[in-house]
């Protein structure tokens, strides 16, 4: 950091804004918005970090540069003098800045008579007195900065410093919500909401938190669902809204529909070049066949089939809108066809797949990375909310954000849907999971169970790895036999990746032979449903999983030498390796 000769001092009394100098003015938004001309400290000359701008007289200062004043007297606290001293030496203070919250620093200002504590810069870009924003009132507002208790009436939320007040109108609102978007669009619902100050009388719940709402307060409604209502912090959380305010701005275009109606038992899908036919044969037929979109096994369910090559899809996956919201992503989703070999591992269930995905559609960088970096599967896409699941006797919804963790592995899961009459929370990595799938081991079916009571005073073992199961975690079993086994021994991580497709330099195949190869990475049986299969060279080689088919050994052996990144690959090789 290049230190000032000397402090200086701002050669005005204009208000300042706080800025990035090292931004060119297209980069950055009006709030922040660095000089013009030169970008450089009018102290030190560096154009590193942020700093304190004077737009009337173009002069700039980082807050390392400037002289700070003994003394100083502010609008916002004008009965008395504050007096830069170290606070450790003060006695009465919270140890926060009164209007920030954040902690204090080495030196801060602070008036002694009235316990009132500000950080240095927060006295350079104090709030502001007053503020008329027309959009959220019809009058002006006015700073009462004092210790107060008072209930926002744009959000229903209570505060205890610092509100803004119309005397005229006897409102109060905190400074965070006088700049509340009038028009927005949220991930939870299809049509657009508008903020109200009014809701009148009535029985509301969020449709987000799913909590109540007191109709006397602010919040934000449907105009074409009348009964559906959002808090104003809910529906300006960083993962329900992109952060775009709509009003004045036109309603978006249809978005074209994925299939061409043919005839009653025909469609031509924007995914495939021949035309698919409704398919009325007996499904014993196609058991093995799997849907090019979900990449689940043809079951009970309508689907469509090419007559000229092999392309399946379910009728409820033909029907998959291109252009979509999800209550796990605060931009819409863009659907896309991937082709052969082509394969991306979803951000939410952290399962590698096949088929169809959809990205985020913003040009904008959002938090989850540029498209196509932020992918998802068609099954976490279509998540619906309430989530209902045969193991959890109450509706589940998106809540919230947090980490919590999942009552059906026990692990900390990211992405989680929560239950608003218990404290049980579902990780996305569980509630994926197929409810009942088909596995060798068993004649009959497979479907999930946890803590079945029968089995409370026994051991359970799995008859796949012989292994002991916890029945406090989920497992799958079978109602008939009685047999228990682990997801991961079912399932394994290659459940949605499409047999007979490249991956690794290797062809994925099922395990369906009459022995069980050893893998060439872990030396143990491949015990799981799927395996890699490399043919090059005097003999086959495998590998059990896509944790050993990412492995060092398996890459030597493949490409005749360690890969640069084996100890610990990165998650975005991961994500894009083809």
């Amino acid at each position: 950091m290049k230190q000032p000769k000397h402090r200086v001092k701002f050669p005005c009394n204009h208000p300042l804004q706080s800025v990035c100098l090292d931004f060119p003015n297209d980069e950055v938004s009006s709030e922040t918005s660095p000089r013009s001309g030169s970008h450089s400290c009018d102290g030190c000359g560096s154009s590193d970090g942020w700093g304190y701008y004077c737009q009337i007289c173009n002069f700039g200062l980082h807050s390392y540069c400037m002289v700070v004043p003994d003394v100083i007297n502010i609008p916002c606290h004008s009965r008395h003098p504050l007096k830069l001293v170290s606070t450790e030496t003060i006695a009465n203070t919270d140890g926060k800045c009164h209007f920030c919250r954040y902690e204090l620093d080495d030196l801060t200002y602070h008036c002694s008579t009235c316990s009132f504590s500000l950080h240095v810069r927060c006295s350079v870009v104090p709030p502001p007195l007053t503020v008329y924003q027309p959009k959220s009132h019809n009058h002006t507002f006015t700073l009462m900065a004092r210790l107060i208790s008072f209930t926002c009436n744009a959000c229903g939320i209570g505060g205890e410093r610092n509100p803004y007040v119309c005397l005229e109108c006897n409102f109060t609102l905190h400074k965070s919500c006088i700049d509340l978007p009038r028009v927005i669009n949220i991930n939870r619902h299809e049509h657009r909401i508008y903020r109200t100050y009014d809701l009148n009388l009535g029985d509301w719940e969020c449709g987000v938190c799913r909590k109540k709402i007191d109709g006397a307060f602010g919040a934000f409604s449907c105009k074409r669902c009348p009964d559906y209502v959002v808090h104003s912090k809910c529906a300006t959380r960083k993962d329900v809204w992109d952060g775009k305010e709509l009003e004045d701005e036109p309603e978006e275009d249809e978005v074209e529909d994925p299939y061409e109606v043919i005839n009653d038992k025909e469609i031509k899908h924007f995914s495939h070049q021949h035309n698919l036919g409704l398919v009325d044969d007996d499904i014993a037929d196609y058991e093995k066949m799997r849907c090019d979109a979900c990449i689940r096994p043809m079951d009970s369910d309508p689907f469509f089939k090419c007559e000229e090559c092999i392309f399946f899809l379910h009728k409820a996956c033909a029907s998959l809108p291109r252009l979509k919201r999800n209550i796990l992503h605060n931009h819409k989703l863009s659907l896309q066809v991937m082709y052969e070999n082509d394969r991306c591992m979803c951000t939410y269930c952290l399962q590698s797949f096949h088929g169809f995905r959809y990205i985020c559609s913003s040009t904008e960088l959002c938090e989850s990375g540029p498209p196509p970096y932020f992918v998802i599967d068609v099954r976490c896409a279509s998540i619906p909310e309430p989530f209902l699941h045969e193991l959890h006797p109450h509706p589940l919804y998106r809540t919230t954000a947090e980490q919590k963790t999942c009552g059906a592995c026990g692990e900390v899961s990211n992405y989680v849907l929560s239950c608003i009459v218990c404290e049980y929370a579902l990780g996305m990595e569980c509630a994926m999971l197929p409810r009942k799938v088909k596995h060798r081991c068993d004649d009959h079916v497979l479907s999930l169970h946890h803590d079945l009571e029968n089995h409370n005073n026994g051991q359970l073992w799995c008859d796949i790895c012989e292994g002991k199961t916890d029945p406090s975690v989920w497992f799958y079993g079978c109602d008939d036999c009685g047999v228990t086994l682990h997801i991961k021994c079912v399932i394994g991580d290659m459940y949605y990746l499409k047999p007979w497709d490249t991956l690794f330099d290797a062809i994925v195949l099922p395990n369906n032979g009459m022995c069980r190869p050893f893998c060439l990475v872990c030396d143990n049986r491949c015990m799981f449903p799927s395996l890699f299969v490399e043919s090059r060279g005097p003999s086959l080689r495998y590998a059990c999983s896509m944790e050993c088919a990412h492995g060092t050994q398996w890459h030597k052996w493949i490409y005749g030498k360690i890969a640069p990144w084996h100890k610990n690959p990165p998650m975005s090789y991961f994500l894009k390796w083809r």
